[in-house]
């Protein structure tokens, strides 16, 4: 195995790493969200929280399609983008 095909295995396994501990992490931490976020008005500190608490979810979702995705071809991508 080359070392190039070793270190992108390696950042797969953190990126799916890194997804498992941002599950693990919401699933222990929900049901305090819910008694103490939930049915509150909306204020600047329920915004910050519920961005910081969910906008991480999207990275890690993107970065683990990144790494597992089937890569495109740039000629797809011009094609699509400027019609050549």
């Amino acid at each position: 195995m080359s070392a190039a095909s070793t270190s992108l295995q390696t950042a797969q396994y953190f990126t799916v790493g890194a997804m498992a501990v941002a599950i693990y992490d919401y699933c222990l931490t929900i049901a305090a969200e819910v008694e103490l976020v939930w049915g509150r008005r909306w204020t600047v500190i329920r915004v910050t929280f519920t961005f910081a608490r969910y906008v991480p979810f999207i990275g890690v979702a993107m970065a683990t399609y990144g790494k597992f995705a089937r890569p495109r071809s740039c000629n797809t991508y011009n094609s699509v983008s400027y019609g050549k």
